[in-house]
């Protein structure tokens, strides 16, 4: 669990850091940060192989839910450490980047949204503060539980009695 949760995220990491070195606007990519589903899911389908692989009998549900949301927690972590310091320390301009494309986002859409909603948009946002700070990265990590355990029910429902799974079987 661990150890497949750490490789994850350093994976995520350096997936990360590759489009924050080429273009930095690149890294807001919406195919860049949903890229990142697939170094969870594998990770988390690894980590639950490898347990079944060790397990004498067919792989339970609890164990594979354990073992993939404990996966996706520490992967999860890994990353929102990397976040924090990349927007807090490295980069802090980062932030300004991620509201202009927010900005430009919002323009795009404008048709879609309606103006009156969009204009709502910006005021929202104008007001708001992105500046990391370590509440709201902890409330964000936090928040990203939820979706991670029900990244973890899905690898866990696919995974547990696998007969494929177990070479005993």
């Amino acid at each position: 669990m661990i150890k497949f949760g750490s490789i994850a995220g350093v994976a995520l990491v350096l997936w990360h850091l590759l489009f924050y070195v080429v273009d930095k606007k690149l890294y807001f990519h919406p195919a860049v940060q949903w890229g990142v589903l697939l170094f969870y899911v594998s990770g988390m389908y690894l980590a639950c192989r490898s347990e079944a692989k060790k397990s004498a009998d067919v792989y339970a549900w609890q164990p594979a839910l354990r073992t993939a949301f404990g996966t996706f927690v520490v992967t999860h972590l890994i990353a929102h450490v990397f976040y924090f310091v990349l927007f807090k320390f490295i980069d802090p301009g980062m932030v300004n980047l991620q509201a202009e494309i927010l900005f430009e986002g919002i323009e795009r859409n404008t048709t879609l949204l309606g103006e009156e909603n969009a204009w709502k948009m910006k005021d929202q946002y104008k007001a708001e503060d992105f500046k990391p700070t370590f509440q709201k990265s902890a409330f964000a990590f936090t928040f990203g539980l939820i979706g991670g355990f029900v990244l973890a029910l899905g690898v866990a429902w696919s995974t547990y009695g696998k007969s494929g799974f177990n070479p005993t079987k």
